[in-house]
């Protein structure tokens, strides 16, 4: 495996036009890169869901998997729930969608991030809403390497964890 490197993204007006990349930008281009795997730990999805579905569509048609473990998924809006498990359902060996739900109320899953083969990863600030990838003034970095599988036998604990069950 390559030795890691670390490159900032940002979303906003006021970083923009500078040397840094979008959040955006880096997001999709992973997407494309993606041969086998995309799992995403997610604390809310909202407004950017109609662009995102698209790509989450692209990639399972492309036979990619999909993880995802989403904070509290009975409280995320009934449109993002409904999509889900309809992606679920329509691709149930490429699919895993887990919740997580703590046993208290004020523990959330309040990361954000984004891990491709294992090879690529993008933490950050941003939820994946319009106002999180285009709009909010967010900062992430996009790591590649080592520290990408590093940061994907993580969220496999996470996922493994008793306070994330699939989604029914």
């Amino acid at each position: 495996m390559k030795p890691a490197s670390v490159r900032v993204v940002v979303s906003g007006s006021a970083w923009m036009g500078g040397s840094l990349g979008s959040v955006e930008s880096a997001l999709y281009r992973m997407f494309e890169q993606a041969n086998d795997e995309v799992i995403f730990v997610v604390y809310s999805i909202s407004g950017a869901s109609e662009m995102l579905f698209k790509q989450f569509v692209a990639m399972l048609q492309r036979g990619i998997r999909i993880r995802m473990i989403i904070n509290r998924f009975a409280d995320q809006h009934i449109s993002v729930q409904r999509q889900l498990r309809q992606l679920h359902q329509a691709h149930p060996n490429l699919m895993q969608l887990l919740s997580f739900t703590p046993p208290q109320e004020q523990a959330d899953l309040h990361a954000k991030v984004i891990v491709v083969d294992r090879q690529w990863a993008l933490v950050g600030s941003a939820n994946l809403s319009l106002r999180g990838l285009m709009n909010n003034h967010e900062l992430g970095v996009v790591v590649e390497g080592s520290v990408a599988a590093e940061i994907g036998r993580a969220i496999d604990v996470l996922m493994a964890s008793p306070y994330a069950a699939p989604v029914q």
